[in-house]
């Protein structure tokens, strides 16, 4: 009976992460049908351009500090990163702007592990076996390769990515350096992408997605890799 009680647990939050997919696919279509698409757009442009005035009047400060807090919470990164571009870089420029979200991205990245290694382990370690999990059990000489599978592997959120390598006591600075230059790759080019699409500079915009797409492919080549080493090592 013990066994079939976490089999349970996940199938009760599948079944809610379904209920709130077909929700939200359900507000899609009743907005549509209420809507055209072209009032749909201009609802949007309307709340980016209100979104743009708060911006001004809040400035880089209260932004980057947002950055910084918010994805612990599990809001996304990529939307800071991309919006940092798009209403931080007019005001500061592209360079403080990445400088930026660098930081951010840092500052980030050293709380999650923080709350995860020590603040709430305790809590976070029910959770997990709650829900029927065990927690991760890595031996030293692993702690590199699984810091950098975790952060090429699709799927698992970047806050989550955080908190399980801080339970896993990886140690910090393994941690930073290979999550800081991979993350903050993407966020560099996310942050270039929005800049350049509010300046309406093509050329840059071209080269925003090329690096992404790079990036993407190296990522790619580095999973494959990591993959078939782990398949020689357990064969």
């Amino acid at each position: 009976m013990s066994e079939n009680k976490p089999l349970g647990r996940k199938k009760s939050l599948l079944l809610l992460l379904a209920v709130a997919g077909g929700v939200g696919l359900l507000a899609v279509v009743i907005l549509l049908r209420v809507m055209s698409v072209q009032e749909i757009v201009a609802l949007l442009r309307n709340g980016i351009d209100r979104v743009k005035d708060w911006s001004k009047t809040v400035g880089p400060l209260p932004f980057f500090g947002a950055m910084a807090l918010l994805p612990a919470a599990g809001f996304p990164i990529s939307v800071f990163s991309l919006s940092a571009g798009v209403f931080m870089g007019p005001q500061i420029g592209l360079g403080w702007t990445v400088a930026g979200a660098l930081l951010s991205l840092g500052i980030n990245m050293a709380l999650t592990y923080w709350l995860a290694r020590y603040a709430l382990r305790p809590l976070l370690e029910g959770v997990i076996r709650k829900l029927g999990y065990a927690l991760p059990q890595v031996a030293q000489e692993n702690y590199l390769g699984l810091t950098v599978f975790l952060r090429v592997t699709p799927g698992p959120p970047f806050f989550v990515q955080n908190y399980l390598l801080g339970l896993a006591e990886v140690p910090f600075w393994t941690y930073l350096w290979v999550s800081w230059l991979i993350q903050g790759s993407f966020a560099v080019a996310m942050v270039v992408f929005g800049e350049a699409l509010m300046q309406g500079s093509g050329k840059v915009v071209f080269i925003a997605v090329s690096v992404l797409i790079a990036i993407s492919v190296a990522i790619k080549l580095v999973r494959r890799r990591y993959s078939q080493k782990k398949k020689v090592e357990t064969a």
